[in-house]
């Protein structure tokens, strides 16, 4: 065992390697830092890999949950269905739209939305459900698209934590009318900061790109088609992006490598619950490493996360869902604190562990050294 505390050990970090600084660069040569080329390749190269038509490029994962929702058409007084336990840009977004976001509780032994709790929570105000593939698991999409198609909705993948997962061998982000995914700096490849929007119509692709341009006029540029946005993603963000993507599989490569040897080193300690992946996940690519105690284990989480702090080892509690939102459970008066039982559940005890792509074999096995001395 490792007993020595090595240098602070983050959370997350990122590799930045040769081809996006020589791709960053060429934008500085050329002066192309706003609008250029490579935010077209990186829209081409990135909806291709994830098998869609069209790909959407935007400011943020937010801008593109936003510009999801709009296109579609959510609008005052809907009603969107989305996962509890999630980041609150999925219910910020519906919030920008003027519609009320609905949370859909969690299955606690994978994280994802539990797709039978979603048909009693549709009305005549229901327009959309949302999706998050959370961790880099995916939701089961089968119900979601059946239920979606019985009640005419529409459906919005979230897929910022996701990017190259697979359902029953379909890319994340192609399943439902629109797909959203984030390039912040903590994601799977980065821009820094970005997004992008997805899908395979024409007509969505048309509205997608008008939208986030401002919507100028297609005759007079200034008289414009629609309250459009200024959500266009820098050149020098998506050279940063595009180099990213082209090493694309050898930072999935060290996904599986950090996740197998998170899950080698815990799965066998009461008290520590991996999530499962469920057979419908064809291909699973964890974005962090994510865990939940039970009371097997001998202190609670903010006690574990604390001492292994102290150790010079970062952690991220879990998300405080939706539902524990006092600000969206007072506007809207439409749910509860305790409307979702699971997703509370993983608010007290779940966290993810330090993740980034260059962490080592050796402060893997330190993180989880601390955590099986704590276990005692």
């Amino acid at each position: 065992m490792n007993k020595n505390s090595p240098k602070k050990i983050p959370v997350f970090d990122i590799a930045i390697g040769q081809q996006e600084k020589n791709f960053i660069k060429d934008c500085l040569d050329t002066s192309f830092v706003g609008q250029g080329p490579y935010v077209k390749e990186f829209e081409n190269k990135f909806s291709n890999f994830v098998s869609c038509k069209y790909g959407i490029t935007t400011t943020s994962g937010t801008t593109a949950l936003h510009l999801a929702l709009r296109t579609v058409g959510v609008t005052d007084g809907d009603e969107v269905l989305v996962s509890s336990s999630t980041n609150m840009a999925c219910a910020f977004s519906i919030v920008y739209c003027n519609a009320k976001p609905i949370p859909i509780d969690i299955h606690k032994e994978t994280w994802q939305m539990d797709t039978s709790l979603i048909e009693k929570k549709i009305n005549n105000k229901t327009k959309a459900i949302m999706v998050v593939h959370l961790f880099g698991q995916a939701v089961d999409m089968d119900p979601v698209m059946s239920i979606a198609k019985k009640y005419n909705l529409k459906v919005i993948e979230d897929c910022a934590e996701s990017h190259g997962v697979e359902y029953k061998g379909k890319k994340v982000g192609s399943i439902g009318d629109v797909g959203a995914f984030s390039f912040f700096s903590n994601k799977t490849i980065t821009c820094g900061e970005g997004g992008l929007v997805t899908t395979n119509s024409t007509e969505l692709a048309e509205k997608a790109k008008s939208l986030k341009n401002l919507a100028y006029g297609k005759i007079n540029k200034f008289m414009h088609d629609d309250i459009g946005f200024n959500y266009r993603l820098p050149n020098i963000s998506a050279a940063l992006g595009l180099g990213q993507f082209e090493n694309i599989n050898e930072v999935f490569k060290e996904k599986e490598r950090i996740y197998k040897r998170y899950k080698s080193n815990l799965q066998n300690i009461k008290g520590i619950n991996i999530p499962v992946i469920r057979d419908w996940a064809t291909k699973y690519i964890m974005w962090v490493f994510n865990v939940y105690l039970d009371d097997k284990f001998p202190i609670s989480r903010d006690e574990l996360t604390k001492k292994l702090k102290e150790k010079n080892i970062d952690t991220r509690d879990a998300f405080v869902p939706i539902n524990q939102q006092r600000i969206l459970v007072d506007k809207y008066k439409k749910f509860e604190a305790d409307d979702c039982p699971n997703a509370n559940f993983i608010m007290d005890n779940g966290f993810y562990l330090p993740s980034g792509n260059t962490i080592t074999n050796e402060d893997i096995d330190y993180v989880c050294d601390q955590i099986k001395e704590l276990a005692k």
